[in-house]
């Protein structure tokens, strides 16, 4: 599981998704380690790990079918705390797309985000980066995924917000269940897609936002960069660790001694640290080899000997059986998982972050 962080002030929305299905919220939390006096600060931290407990046990203890859809529904752009007003306070929607994309992992580090051009329309996608997360893999949080998107599309534009289509990981749900999801998103779905992802016009892109306020932007910036900083110095040398191993990616056997050089320290001293943090280099090496093979078998094209080559395996064969030791399955039973939703080829969109 990785190290990375979260700042303690997602709680209180955390809190209003459990409370949602009256779960012991008192229990979840001793159960997972949270401290309730640290319950919305932003100098304090909560790991992947623990959100991983707290989303799971909500998400598959609800007695609602449609908990997901209606958890998304009901979100604004106030209830992302920074980041929502980061984005509210951008010029244009484009703009907010942006502050989206660059500071992301106040929120939700765990997810990437994309904007690919089709036609008339844009696609703004989301994957998730970390597959040993087990909420992700839920119906559950895919509702949550794509309602939200529109949700906090509609609350940022102060108006409705058309869209073209909404696409879901999981299977077509029942008719009655259809039939809500038609009311809320009034527009084409697609089940059994390689994204979670919604697509509207790219005309959209340009309209101008209600709360646009450019200086109270900037100061915004300035306090979510101090954040991602915190956050950053709160990983500790395992997320230096795995920082490294990503960039050293490619180079063949990345070595614990390569690691450390890059650190400057000895490989003992780095072996050390690491035990005190609870973590070991080769599962920290196994967990990144593991997240850019799903990343990049995830891609429309994949040459599985250069993947292997370039995660440091001597041949297609050892790739194989680590990815099915990682992923419970063979790389190409995960890449049919991943078939693309569309048969042409995204134009990619940089979403500004600077216009603000």
């Amino acid at each position: 599981m990785t190290t990375t962080l979260l700042p303690a002030s997602i709680l209180p929305g955390l809190l209003e998704v459990s409370l949602r299905d009256q779960l012991d919220v008192q229990a979840l939390f001793e159960q997972v380690g949270i401290d309730a006096d640290i319950v919305g600060r932003s100098d304090r931290f909560i790991s992947l790990g623990q959100l991983d407990a707290l989303l799971y046990a909500a998400f598959t203890e609800s007695d609602d079918p449609l908990f997901g859809l209606h958890v998304g529904a009901d979100n604004h752009y106030g209830n992302l705390d920074l980041l929502g007003n980061l984005m509210a306070t951008a010029n244009t929607l484009d703009n907010g797309i942006g502050m989206l994309f660059r500071y992301k992992d106040l929120v939700v580090p765990y997810l990437d985000f994309s904007l690919d051009l089709h036609g008339k329309n844009v696609q703004l996608s989301v994957i998730s980066k970390d597959p040993t997360l087990r909420f992700t893999a839920t119906r559950a949080h895919n509702e949550v995924v794509v309602a939200t998107m529109v949700s906090i599309g509609r609350s940022l534009l102060g108006a409705e917000m058309p869209l073209a289509g909404a696409c879901f990981l999981h299977g077509q749900p029942s008719p009655d269940e259809l039939e809500s999801y038609g009311a809320f998103f009034q527009c084409p779905l697609s089940f059994a897609a390689s994204q979670n992802a919604i697509q509207f016009s790219a005309e959209l892109l340009g309209t101008p936002l209600p709360r646009a306020y450019p200086k109270y932007n900037e100061r915004l910036r300035r306090s979510a960069d101090q954040v991602l900083a915190g956050l950053s110095r709160a990983a500790g040398i395992t997320g230096q660790v795995i920082k490294h191993l990503e960039r050293l990616l490619g180079e063949h056997t990345v070595t614990m001694e390569a690691v450390a050089d890059a650190l400057a320290m000895t490989p003992r001293t780095l072996q050390r640290r690491l035990q005190e943090e609870g973590a070991r280099f080769a599962q920290l090496r196994d967990q990144v080899r593991h997240q850019h093979a799903c990343k990049a078998l995830s891609q429309p094209r994949c040459d599985m000997h250069g993947l292997a080559a370039e995660l440091g395996f001597s041949d297609t064969a050892n790739f194989y059986h680590a990815f099915k030791r990682w992923q419970g399955c063979a790389p190409g039973q995960y890449r049919k998982a991943y078939q693309k939703t569309f048969h042409q080829e995204p134009g990619k969109l940089t979403p500004t972050d600077s216009r603000a």
